[in-house]
């Protein structure tokens, strides 16, 4: 009797119309595997949020958007190699500032793919601050402080990022450049090994995302001096703003903004937005990508984020290139 009934319900479900997955209207997309080129190494704010929400768009969309990391030349791989596959939504491009801002000021003419000519745009999944921290010894915890031990040291005072061009490159320079100061700049491989050098003392401030700087600041091995958005963030609580320091035009926060190849159908990209916002309002989403210190924007359409773009190149290009900045 337990084995007729279920068998009974078995062929009951398989009566069923199968549940329908969402497709981009007119089209059956997706019906085959998504590639996700993350411009980035794995761990960053940028390849973080390329898995979370990649996860959550396998499971809504009944395909897989499996991540591809493209580290090298600061995202100028990863940008050529989207470019170079079918504009048919099937191949995505997840970076940041640095990779889809920076870069032009970096590059100029040898960028052999433009953030705005040389590929289409889907949206921007959340923005990340950047905070400045210094090291303990150099004895400051205001920015007026840390302006006057910079000063005295005549631009011989050192400073670590990921590389030069970098996003904690440029950040760091246009605080400076605010702040009327001069520094010397050591490039790394990374902000890790950067953030050793400060940890240990050879550097004596780093600019980085905030949850980069977090847990550092909580244990006391540095100390944060300001971060570079309007609110203060929940993750360094005690950080104040850059306008509560007292130097309110520092606003650096990175960003990641998803992209596809350029061609790529308006309706497939518009439907790749919808899906990765309603994939950010699901709460195991939305309270990871918070978790890492991020905001979520809304209402950043294929469109809007073209526009952010553009504006993000006009603001940062000048600082890239009043840096001095060189490719390494």
């Amino acid at each position: 009797m337990i084995r007729r009934t279920l068998l009974g319900a078995a062929l009951a479900l398989a009566a069923l119309p199968a549940l329908a997955q969402p497709r981009a209207p007119g089209t059956d997309y997706p019906n085959r595997p998504v590639r996700v080129i993350v411009a980035f190494a794995p761990g960053g704010n940028a390849d973080m949020n390329a898995r979370i929400i990649s996860q959550a768009l396998s499971t809504r969309l009944g395909q897989q958007f499996v991540v591809e990391n493209r580290p090298s030349g600061g995202g100028t791989v990863a940008f050529e190699t989207v470019a170079q596959t079918q504009p048919d939504g099937y191949t995505l491009l997840v970076g940041a500032l640095g990779s889809h801002t920076l870069n032009v000021g970096l590059y100029g003419e040898r960028l052999r793919v433009h953030p705005l000519t040389g590929v289409d745009h889907v949206t921007i999944s959340s923005h990340s601050p950047i905070v400045l921290v210094v090291h303990p010894s150099m004895g400051v915890r205001t920015l007026a402080e840390f302006r006057a031990k910079v000063a005295e040291g005549g631009g011989q005072v050192p400073f670590g990022s990921s590389g030069n061009g970098s996003t904690g490159h440029i950040a760091s320079a246009l605080l400076l450049h605010l702040a009327g100061v001069q520094a010397t700049h050591v490039p790394y491989r990374g902000s890790a090994a950067a953030f050793q050098d400060l940890l240990a003392g050879r550097t004596m401030f780093q600019s980085d995302t905030v949850s980069f700087v977090a847990p550092h600041i909580r244990e006391g091995r540095v100390i944060g001096i300001a971060i570079g958005t309007p609110q203060r963030n929940p993750m360094a609580p005690d950080v104040p703003t850059a306008a509560e320091a007292g130097l309110p035009g520092w606003q650096a926060t990175t960003w990641t903004p998803w992209s596809a190849t350029l061609g790529t159908p308006a309706p497939i990209r518009q439907f790749l937005y919808e899906q990765i916002a309603e994939a950010l309002k699901m709460p195991e989403v939305r309270d990871r990508i918070i978790a890492l210190g991020n905001t979520i924007p809304e209402g950043m359409t294929p469109d809007a984020t073209r526009a952010f773009i553009a504006a993000e190149i006009e603001r940062w290009v000048p600082v890239v290139r009043a840096s001095g900045a060189r490719v390494d």
